[in-house]
């Protein structure tokens, strides 16, 4: 197989390809801001000779680590992906409610993603398994159920995605989470968080309802056991009460590490998890 691999000086901009591969090896493990599993490698296409470039992009530090790190989810776990169609509503009709009410008080008007965020929170303390990693012991390989419920909010940045936790977010009222997620988004995509920001999650909600996405499988963000990724809400046909309507529906993937969560376990919680959306509790 043939490689394209590049060293770069990044002060200069100056790139060549002259190098044998030990030399970018060495290179890429001093420039890495953490330790990487390895560096990445981009296959040559056979008919790349054929094609011509409109632009260039480079595959900077953040892409490597999202890379590496992705790749080391799907290598490493057994993820399995359950879907399921919640019948949004009462919730379209729930944040209806709160966001003339946000700007009577002053407040943030929630988005879906903070009360979905809430949902999932409150319906994971009756699922700890599904709020686990796996973790080396004193035997060996354990689960580890967590005591706190800390979920991590997927926001995308212009080259890269991170995810910034809310903490104890089972227990903190909507405008809290509300305000967290927000001020959490606007601090990393100017590049204000620190580390602590993305440490200690126990689950992880991705939301492209946005980017108008039905469904997709999320990838699970190591050592969690769970992610749930939230498509968009929109209005399609539903049986209710045996006769046919127009209700605002959504698709929720979660994908759980086999390893640890069974799929009846995981669809405990996705059912659980979809009745609380389409009741709007929380």
């Amino acid at each position: 197989t043939a490689y394209e691999i590049y060293q770069c000086d990044w002060s200069s901009d100056v790139c060549s390809s002259d190098l044998v591969e030990r030399d970018i090896d060495g290179a890429i493990a001093a420039r890495m801001p953490e330790p990487a599993s390895e560096a990445v490698r981009v296959p040559l296409a056979a008919v790349v000779p054929a094609l011509t470039r409109r632009s260039t992009h480079r595959f900077d530090a953040m892409r490597r680590i999202i890379a590496d790190r992705m790749t080391a989810s799907l290598r490493d776990s057994a993820q399995l992906t359950l879907v399921a169609e919640a019948d949004a509503t009462a919730l379209v009709a729930l944040r209806g409610a709160l966001v003339p009410a946000a700007k009577i008080y002053g407040h943030r008007a929630p988005t879906y993603t903070d009360l979905i965020v809430a949902i999932v929170a409150r319906t994971l303390r009756d699922h700890p398994r599904l709020n686990s990693s796996l973790v080396e012991g004193a035997g060996g390989a354990e689960v580890a159920e967590w005591q706190e419920i800390n979920v991590g909010v997927a926001v995308a940045l212009e080259n890269g995605l991170v995810v910034p936790v809310v903490r104890d977010a089972d227990s903190k009222p909507l405008q809290v989470i509300s305000t967290e997620v927000a001020e959490l988004a606007d601090a990393a995509r100017a590049g204000r968080l620190d580390a602590d920001a993305f440490q200690g999650g126990t689950f992880t909600v991705t939301n492209l309802g946005q980017m108008e996405v039905d469904a997709f499988t999320p990838i699970l963000n190591p050592p969690q056991a769970a992610i749930l990724g939230i498509g968009r809400i929109a209005k399609r046909p539903a049986v209710v009460d045996d006769a046919l309507a127009v209700r605002s529906m959504v698709t929720l993937s979660l994908t759980i590490d086999h390893r640890i969560v069974d799929g009846a376990p995981g669809g405990a919680f996705l059912r659980d998890l979809r009745r609380a959306i389409e009741a709007a509790t929380l």
